[in-house]
């Protein structure tokens, strides 16, 4: 059963923005929607579809779209020789060859892109990441699954020890412990997580390529469910699983607050890089079992003694 968090007062206004903006946020201005304005797509995959909707859907005059798994090199051509007033890449890959293939000066967007600093090579992107802000995570845990928590994170170092590093300091001004749980294989991950249960009352998952992997991620989360660890996720696949909560990124809201920054841009003001929109899923028949396993609802790790 899925059932709204109720979204504290500190972050309510972002996402309340998003909302506010999907409803609306009127087609772009006739200045703007007449400019030149090309869609590089990495794939056909749904959420770049989504996203790319929701572009669309601000737009009164067609955009030109190319998809990049066709003919890269016919599109890299293309650009190459055709001059836009703007090119809104869609996906790592597309993001890759635009800012590959523009000059520096020119005006570019990117989304559903996961740390476009360093993927770009660019400190200043514009565009929407595909990365919730921890604060924000860490916040939505301490206020639907109580204070105190002892959150355990799963990371390759390599990838995401800048993140992790963020993580602790944030949930020290909240009152949370963030407990890093390093792998760099991913046969190490088994091992790594069983020593942690005595340590952790919650495991938050976060973009990585060592952890992710499906079949993987189904058992690390029911092994957890088994011993009473409350899941958190980054999108609805968790829930499935047995997450007791996931932030889920809505693409095509995604694709709406591209349009917003395209706007921005072509009228002159400064893009930078934006949080991307989401929504929160609770899955209160995983809490259910979590709470009857501890002994009664709503007690933590800290409070009982865990069999």
């Amino acid at each position: 059963m899925k059932k709204n968090v109720v979204v504290p007062k500190k972050i309510k206004g972002t996402i309340l923005a998003f909302l506010l903006w999907s409803v609306f946020l009127a087609p772009l201005h006739a200045e703007e929607s007449n400019a030149d304005i090309a869609v590089i797509v990495s794939s056909q995959i749904r959420p770049y579809v989504m996203a790319l909707e929701g572009l669309r859907s601000r737009f009164q005059k067609p955009l030109t779209i190319y998809y990049l798994n066709s003919n890269p090199e016919l599109i890299r051509h293309h650009l190459s020789k055709k001059r836009y007033d703007l090119l809104i890449a869609i996906g790592p890959e597309a993001s890759i060859l635009a800012w590959s293939t523009l000059n520096p000066d020119d005006k570019k967007i990117a989304l559903m892109v996961l740390d476009q600093q360093k993927l770009l090579a660019d400190p200043e992107p514009c565009g929407v990441d595909l990365r919730i802000p921890i604060k924000d995570q860490i916040y939505l845990i301490k206020q639907r699954l109580g204070d105190k928590r002892k959150i355990g994170i799963l990371y390759n170092p390599l990838e995401n020890r800048g993140w992790v590093e963020q993580a602790q300091k944030e949930g020290a001004e909240l009152g949370i412990s963030v407990i890093p749980l390093p792998v760099y294989e991913r046969n190490e991950i088994i091992k790594v997580l069983s020593s942690a249960y005595q340590n952790i009352d919650t495991l938050l998952f976060i973009p990585d390529s060592t952890v992710i992997s499906m079949a993987l991620l189904s058992h690390l989360v029911k092994d957890a469910l088994l011993h009473g660890i409350a899941v958190v996720g980054y999108n609805h696949f968790f829930v499935e699983i047995g997450a007791v909560l996931a932030f889920n990124i809505d693409y095509e809201k995604v694709g709406i607050l591209g349009a917003k920054l395209a706007k921005d841009i072509l009228s002159g003001s400064q893009c930078g890089l934006s949080p991307p929109p989401f929504e929160v899923e609770w899955n209160e028949k995983a809490w259910k079992m979590i709470t009857e396993y501890l002994g009664s609802v709503g007690a933590s790790r800290s409070e009982r003694k865990v069999p």
